[in-house]
């Protein structure tokens, strides 16, 4: 009886530390995916012969910012970050020399794993939409902020975690 019940703790003890760490692990990748997102969104930018652009979408938002390089210098760069619905996967692309057409790219790397949702929304200082394109109407440069929104789940998808942040852009 004994051993029965210590090995019951132990089991109980061993699967709650497991459930942690895959929480934890789960926070984790969300805490890396937003902090960069929003970083790099607060930095978009724009000018004044309207070659940079800010064109977002409900699922996938494209802009211009400043990134800092392998150097430590900070580069304008084209940048897109969408969600591959089938793999699960936040993805990141980015075009260090920009030519302000957001059809091809560098790079494209997976920012984060596990991803099942990823939604932004877009302020202009009066209401949040689902779109923004700097492109369609000159008088709109940049939103003054971008709500991200990312659901992140375990590796079974039995659990998931819905994370926001609103990232306020510098230069609107």
């Amino acid at each position: 009886m004994i051993v029965t019940s210590t090995f019951t703790i132990f089991r109980s003890a061993s699967q709650s530390w497991q459930k942690g760490e895959v929480r934890s692990e789960r926070y984790q990748n969300a805490r890396n995916a937003i902090s960069r997102m929003s970083a790099e969104i607060s930095q978009a930018a724009m000018n004044s012969n309207s070659l940079c652009s800010f064109k977002g979408e409900k699922n996938k938002i494209s802009f211009v910012s400043f990134i800092s390089s392998e150097s430590g210098a900070f580069e304008l760069s084209e940048v897109e970050y969408w969600l591959d619905s089938n793999k699960k996967t936040l993805m990141r692309n980015d075009d260090i020399d920009p030519d302000y057409d957001f059809t091809s790219y560098d790079h494209s790397d997976i920012l984060s794993d596990n991803i099942s949702e990823l939604e932004f929304s877009y302020f202009d200082g009066l209401v949040w939409t689902d779109t923004w394109n700097s492109d369609k109407d000159k008088e709109i440069n940049l939103p003054k902020a971008v709500k991200i929104k990312i659901k992140v789940e375990d590796k079974k998808a039995k659990e998931g975690e819905t994370f926001e942040v609103i990232a306020r852009l510098k230069t609107a």
